[in-house]
């Protein structure tokens, strides 16, 4: 989440409890790219944590569509995702364990993928743990890496 969205969230979830309304959790949407600067994902887990309720991951999926002055070969982005996709499991196991509540991913398959679909969207982007085939892509290691983490 870049660090303005994180600041509505909270100023959000903060005007809900002061109004007494019942939340029981957060969720996060996590759809990012690999513009995400290294550390904002920890940043902002800690402070959704800091409200002391269950986090959940949803949907994380790491866009690897070329930016204009992005000059990666296509494996170099794919390992930046990967690299995108551990900070992120580990920032989650980075919270107590009483507030880990789940952790998802959008989906699986790169071709199934919401991204290559938007009108906008790019063709190749590849934002999933899995290529067209179903074969593992490096982010898959790095999550299940990423999630045996502890702090």
């Amino acid at each position: 989440m870049p660090a303005r969205r994180i600041r509505t969230f909270l100023r959000l979830v903060e005007r809900l409890l002061k109004r007494g309304v019942a939340v029981g959790g957060i969720g996060s949407q996590t759809h990012i790219d690999l513009d995400l600067p290294r550390g904002a994902m920890r940043e902002a887990l800690t402070d959704l944590a800091s409200f002391g309720m269950p986090i959940h991951i949803s949907e994380l999926d790491v866009s690897v569509a070329r930016r204009f002055g992005d000059f990666r070969s296509r494996d170099q982005r794919l390992a930046a995702q990967a690299d995108k996709v551990s900070e992120v499991a580990e920032a989650f196991m980075a919270l107590p364990a009483r507030q880990r509540f789940a952790f998802t991913v959008w989906g699986l398959r790169d071709q199934d993928s919401w991204l290559r679909s938007q009108p906008h969207g790019d063709p190749q982007d590849a934002p999933l743990l899995f290529d067209e085939i179903g074969a593992e892509k490096p982010a898959f290691e790095a999550l299940l890496e990423g999630l045996a983490a502890r702090g």
